[in-house]
């Protein structure tokens, strides 16, 4: 995929036919037909490699299989066809990994739809799943759909995650443009905790208080500073602030109880950019009920290019 192909913005939806994905296509499509982007169905099946005497080798995938793959990717445009019969739908057999195929179709301006299947600590930290993957490399928003996602029960309402840094800044601004779109309020979350080189408790003791009218200070300051950034992107958006003093990652999910969506970057304030989530996003991945939208540090290298964020659309 190459910035100068002429085509119009996409969603782009990877299935592996296991049944783990039905959350992920019913929210896809749903978006799909909301936006009126086509949904761009992917089956990547990829062939193990085996190690033959002259070396390793990938062997072709047999007609069995790719009738199969066929199979699915049918089944599952019908599903969407079903139930959205507005959606347009393409299909794509792709004979690669998940997380390359992937990669490979979505461009900038694109959005990457996946499941979670269970997203586990060790899963994810240690072997790496294919939504953890594309949610630290892929260069446009990549939404990770819960298994249990069910659509229904609306509850109109975005979570975002801030913390002041110029990542947080293309966060807060998709997060808008997209309640500009479908009507949505936008819940701005910040939080804080305060490190210190004493365990809290013996500060306790020795009648040591944390400074709080001084953080809420701060923190009020920054939220404030980040929408004067944003300017009229705002306007017209219900939007609420919580500042917590909670660890950010359990703000986050505290909100999440009540919203259909939170979205929140790949990496906060200082965190080192690479292949690899920052701890929060990892966390909230990890346990939230609802549709998680990370935007990856490289979506910050196109930012005009951002879906519902004043770019493309």
């Amino acid at each position: 995929m190459t910035d100068d192909d002429p085509r119009s913005p996409k969603i782009v939806l990877g299935v592996d036919g296991s049944g783990h994905a039905d959350a992920a296509l019913e929210w896809a499509a749903a978006e799909a037909e909301r936006t009126g982007r086509p949904l761009d169905i992917v089956l990547a099946l990829p062939m193990p490699i085996v190690v033959m005497s002259e070396g390793p080798t990938r062997p072709s995938a047999t007609q069995q299989l790719i009738a199969h793959g066929e199979q699915t990717l049918s089944a599952a445009a019908d599903r969407v066809r079903g139930l959205f019969p507005a959606a347009r739908v393409e299909v794509s057999l792709v004979m690669d990994d998940p997380a390359p195929a992937l990669l490979e179709r979505a461009g900038h301006d694109d959005l990457l739809v996946v499941g979670s299947r269970g997203l586990g600590a060790l899963r994810s930290a240690v072997m790496g799943s294919t939504s953890v993957r594309l949610a630290a490399r892929a260069h446009c928003p990549v939404a990770v759909v819960p298994e249990k996602w069910a659509h229904a029960g609306r509850r109109n309402r975005t979570v975002v995650g801030v913390d002041g840094s110029e990542a947080s800044l293309h966060v807060l601004r998709f997060a808008l443009g997209r309640a500009r779109e479908d009507g949505s309020a936008v819940t701005v979350v910040h939080s804080w905790e305060m490190a210190t080189p004493f365990a809290p408790e013996a500060l306790a003791a020795s009648g040591w208080t944390p400074p709080e009218e001084l953080l809420e200070q701060r923190s009020g300051e920054l939220v404030a500073a980040m929408f004067e950034e944003v300017g009229d992107e705002a306007e017209g958006v219900d939007v609420s602030v919580v500042r917590s003093r909670q660890a950010p990652e359990r703000a986050l999910l505290a909100e999440a109880e009540n919203a259909d969506l939170v979205v929140v970057g790949s990496r906060g304030r200082g965190g080192l950019r690479g292949l690899f989530l920052g701890s929060v996003s990892q966390a909230v991945l990890h346990g939230a009920e609802v549709p998680v939208v990370v935007i990856p540090h490289r979506a910050e290298e196109h930012p005009e290019t951002l879906p519902w964020s004043g770019g493309s659309d």
